[in-house]
């Protein structure tokens, strides 16, 4: 008998699925489902508090978790509802921070849309609330699995419970077992909610955060970092990140139909001490009217241009100190320590180590025996303000390996790194390339 064979079909998919499978939204938010909630919470956290630097407002940010929901709340200017429409549109990614060199809190551009999908993908019906501008936003989310895209149901409404800032809320079934409850199976120990909130506290002096009634207050209002819309060094760049940049800003002007519209003189005044108009003449003497389309060759941007451009600019310019980037200090961590970290305060020890070298960065310790002899190992992680969820830089685990501080050993142990970009090696930002 002859076997029957299988006349196999070439079929298409659509990239406006990448983030509606089990599998593909895994990749993007870099953990398994059962922690997606935690991540979430710690991505509308992270926004919430660029958005009120942005404003240069001190932050105010409100976490709930009920039963079947939890939601962040802050005081910011409000997300714009041209940004939020476009994060439903699956086949781009939205960012302000993705190709400036900056240090910000995330900057991959899939945050929104993570939070459309994930409740869709894990419990077969998404809703997320989005309160802003006094207007009170439902979607709905559901998969038209035929067509491969999603479909997205906006219900907008006059509200003004929200005036100033944003409120989200992700309608999740069992959020408190989630994140509170440590009875139940979805509770993770070691990221459950109010850790993740007094981390957050330890690397913001400038924010007051309350987390369903309890209140972690600022102990700064006044404390400085480099806020997401400084200027950036154009000695954060290499040729590839400029490149990079200027191609973005060439890409934005013809998607919406425009010929021409930044110069090059513009664009180096948008950098860090290339302010005055004497040094932009200088850097750009050659490019008197000169529009950076005018630099695309052979459908890229000239690379010659683009080297010169940045020694010009490096040149005219001082790398600013680490100090800058944001400084969190020895004062507040160890007031931390004495409310969130059990630490007996004869026992308490920072250090500060600032590099100028390469990317500048700063690294702050802190360290203190428990009160409680008994208890576990604290390890409190974070980069640029925000915890770590997870492992991100393996370097770090091994150094405290190498200095035998060991699960079970009753300390409390905070780390914080700062630098003008971390570049993550995955969508989750689970891995940095350290």
């Amino acid at each position: 008998m002859s076997e029957a064979i299988l006349e196999r079909t070439t079929f298409e998919t659509s990239r406006e699925l990448e983030f509606f499978t089990d599998k593909e939204l895994k990749m993007q938010i870099g953990h398994d489902s059962d922690l997606w909630p935690i991540a979430l919470l710690k991505e509308l956290i992270d926004n919430a508090l660029d958005a009120c630097e942005m404003a240069g407002t001190p932050p105010d940010i409100e976490i709930v978790i009920d039963a079947d929901s939890f939601s962040v709340c802050d005081n910011g200017p409000g997300l714009p509802e041209e940004t939020m429409l476009r994060s439903m549109d699956y086949l781009v990614r939205v960012s302000d921070k993705a190709y400036y060199v900056s240090p910000t809190r995330g900057q991959m551009g899939n945050a929104l849309k993570a939070v459309w999908a994930a409740g869709f993908v894990a419990n077969e019906r998404g809703v997320v609330e989005v309160v802003t501008g006094g207007k009170h936003h439902v979607v709905t989310v559901s998969l038209d699995r035929i067509a491969q895209k999603p479909r997205m149901i906006c219900e907008v409404e006059e509200d003004g419970f929200v005036k100033n800032g944003t409120l989200v809320k992700i309608h999740w079934p069992d959020s408190s077992g989630r994140f509170i409850d440590p009875k139940a199976r979805f509770y993770n120990e070691n990221w459950r909610a109010d850790r993740l909130i007094e981390t957050y506290a330890a690397f913001n002096p400038h924010a007051t955060f309350q987390f369903n009634g309890k209140v972690y207050e600022r102990t700064d209002p006044a404390w400085q970092k480099w806020r997401p819309n400084e200027p950036t060094s154009p000695h954060w760049y290499t040729a590839e990140t400029l490149r990079d940049l200027i191609a973005a800003y060439v890409a934005e002007e013809r998607r919406h139909g425009e010929k021409k519209v930044k110069t090059v003189r513009a664009f180096v005044s948008e950098f860090r001490g290339l302010t005055s108009t004497i040094k932009q003449k200088q850097i750009t003497a050659n490019y008197s009217g000169v529009y950076l389309q005018d630099m695309v060759k052979d459908d890229d941007i000239d690379p010659d241009f683009v080297k010169k451009l940045l020694a010009d600019m490096q040149a005219a310019s001082k790398p600013p100190k680490p100090s800058v980037l944001g400084i969190i200090g020895e004062e507040h961590l160890t007031k931390w320590m004495l409310t969130h970290g059990d630490a007996a305060e004869k026992s308490i020890r920072y250090k500060r180590v600032e590099a100028k070298e390469g990317p500048p960065h700063i690294i702050e310790v802190v360290f203190a025996v428990r009160k409680d002899d008994a208890g576990r190992r604290i390890l409190r992680t974070g980069m640029n303000w925000t915890p770590a969820l997870g492992d991100p830089i393996p370097t770090l685990t091994r150094v405290v390996q190498e200095m035998r501080i060991d699960s079970h050993d009753p300390v409390t142990l905070v780390v914080h790194l700062a630098r003008p970009r971390f570049e993550f090696v995955d969508r989750g930002k689970t891995r940095v390339d350290w």
